[in-house]
């Protein structure tokens, strides 16, 4: 892996965007050696409130991964030494057509799980996480179970007659033969952009809603990992679905429907190390807008923070230290 703390010298996979964090650029898949392999998914289906710059967020969050390296103080560990990581580029997307962006990207994630790899995505809008979970449960034989970080429950049969957009992303993924809704877990859900349809409709599937009501008083910790247990019952595979504007927008203010009284950037890496404590099978990252970020890049730097967590999250369980982030530099005193 090239330094990472050094980007001037990051080979380009096109124009000025290098591969995430500087992993090696893949382009071929066959024969690929890798445990984790990044794609990017560049497509901007039709828009609930403002659009049009999600299918920036790919090459902006690759940019701001330089910022990262392949050791973490926070966990104490090199996550090269345990798994290796390859980006593969973006899928071709074809704009304007759902299904055959839809259809690309599940043939891609097909060709990375066939390898014995982990796919993580990074968006594109939400609708984008339908064909990524439908590529890790045809993958093989085992459920999936799913844990979405979303402000939205996504709960429409369908938007403006598509039944592949943004709107919809939990109801398909509902409909999979090898996912029990029983098994999908919500978790920040809030605010009056929730459909009054989609309450009665969750609670009738039987899909575990934690609202951030229910964060706030049980507390990050508790929730992910309960989420964990009920997503990952009777051995199902577990699929992470990160929204951004799950989390408050004083943290990320770039996405399409931005909903204050959201998760810290703290507690959304924390959500993220214990919902992926012990692996996982899929993971995406979507509805980051650079359009409408900061000129710091306030929204990119947390996205690719959070896939790096995820990242580190496969790296610790291979080397079995999955909790080495709660005590890697406790003091003395606390160790007592």
């Amino acid at each position: 892996m090239n330094e990472a703390l050094s980007p001037a010298g990051v080979p380009r996979m096109y124009g000025d965007v290098p591969p995430f964090m500087a992993f090696p650029h893949v382009r071929d898949l066959a024969g690929l050696s890798a445990d984790a392999v990044v794609v990017g998914m560049p497509y901007d289906g039709i828009a609930t409130f403002r659009g049009g710059a999600t299918r920036r967020a790919p090459q902006e969050i690759r940019k701001y991964s330089l910022l990262y390296g392949s050791y973490s103080f926070d966990w104490d560990l090199d996550m090269l030494a345990h798994i290796t990581v390859a980006d593969a580029g973006d899928i071709d997307v074809v704009r304007g057509d759902n299904a055959a962006s839809y259809a690309r990207l599940k043939a891609r994630l097909g060709a990375v799980l066939a390898n014995g790899a982990v796919p993580l995505t990074i968006g594109g809008d939400h609708g984008i996480s339908y064909p990524a979970v439908r590529a890790v449960a045809d993958a093989g034989d085992t459920p999936v179970g799913l844990i979405v970080f979303d402000t939205h429950l996504d709960l429409s049969e369908s938007f403006g007659g598509d039944r592949l957009t943004r709107a919809s992303p939990l109801l398909r993924i509902a409909e999979l033969d090898k996912v029990d809704p029983r098994r999908i877990v919500v978790i920040g859900a809030r605010g009056p952009r929730n459909l009054p349809e989609w309450t009665p409709l969750y609670r009738k599937l039987g899909i575990t809603v934690f609202s951030m009501e229910e964060v706030e008083r049980l507390g990050i910790e508790t929730v992910a990992e309960r989420a964990r247990t009920i997503a990952s019952a009777d051995g199902a595979h577990l699929y992470i679905s990160l929204d951004i504007d799950g989390v408050d927008p004083a943290f990320a203010p770039a996405t399409n429907s931005p909903e204050p009284g959201g998760l810290t950037s703290r507690e959304i890496i924390r959500g993220v190390r214990i919902a992926a404590r012990d692996g996982f099978a899929g993971f995406d990252l979507v509805e980051v807008s650079p359009d409408f970020d900061a000129s710091s890049g306030t929204t990119s730097i947390l996205a690719g923070r959070l896939l790096a967590e995820a990242l580190f999250c496969l790296a610790a369980k291979r080397a079995g230290r999955q909790d080495a982030w709660r005590d890697a530099h406790k003091t003395d005193a606390q160790q007592k």
